[in-house]
């Protein structure tokens, strides 16, 4: 468990506490920017020029942060504002008299094609820009702290990276310097893990059926796939 440290900075200090359960930490700081960003949308920014005018521009969120707003309490006032504009704008890109004219048969696919232009958002989703660069702002800070021993345990603790999020890290500039220590962290971390699942594929044999499982063996398989994929949520 990792125990306030008064030298840290604050970002320095989230880092290290998003290691304190189980997953990658990008992802947990990830999505606590995601939660707050979509939740001051929802409750105060909605009626904000700028974020209304980014959102016009992105054609407003992603599908999946478009759901995350529609399953908050109190969201629908705030989508039908945002929307509206969104839907008002396909209707003016799309009048008849502004969209490109095709003749022959390779004409017309053009022209369909210059109307898939024209319906394209023109920045994207700002939520997705925001948990981009939260993850590479913590990955940065990752790698610059990455010699501290105590560090290198709370990563290899918690699981590590997922891949995603690994595979960004090591192109992260400064990652040349201790990408060996990265990897070798997390050569640790998965083969934990491997054990842990081998340990859960040999207990469900009827012959071993009778040993009890332990915790970590027995959710083995999903960590399994937060190590792949990302953490759910």
């Amino acid at each position: 468990m990792f125990k306030m440290n008064d030298t840290l900075s604050p970002l320095q200090q989230q880092l290290r506490e998003a290691m304190s359960g189980w997953g990658c930490p990008l992802c947990r700081l990830a999505a606590q920017a995601e939660k707050t960003y979509i939740d001051s949308v929802n409750y105060e920014r909605v009626i904000d020029v700028k974020t209304r005018d980014v959102l016009k521009a992105s054609r407003g969120f992603c599908a999946h942060h478009s759901r995350m707003w529609e399953d908050l309490n109190g969201s629908a006032l705030g989508v039908a504002i945002v929307y509206h504009i969104s839907i008002l704008d396909l209707l003016r890109d799309t009048e008849p008299e502004k969209l490109p004219k095709g003749g022959g048969l390779f004409r017309r696919g053009e022209a369909a094609a210059q109307v898939a232009d024209i319906l394209e958002a023109s920045v994207p989703c700002p939520a997705c820009t925001l948990v981009e660069e939260t993850a590479h702002r913590f990955a940065t800070i990752l790698l610059k702290d990455l010699k501290d021993p105590t560090l290198q345990t709370l990563l290899r603790d918690c699981g590590g990276l997922c891949l995603p999020h690994l595979r960004m890290a090591l192109r992260t500039p400064g990652a040349g310097k201790v990408h060996s220590t990265l990897i070798a962290v997390h050569r640790e971390a998965w083969q934990n893990l491997m054990g842990e699942m081998e340990e859960f594929i040999r207990k469900n044999d009827h012959r071993f059926r009778h040993e009890p499982l332990t915790d970590k063996e027995g959710d083995s398989w999903i960590r399994a796939l937060d190590v792949m994929t990302g953490k759910r949520g």
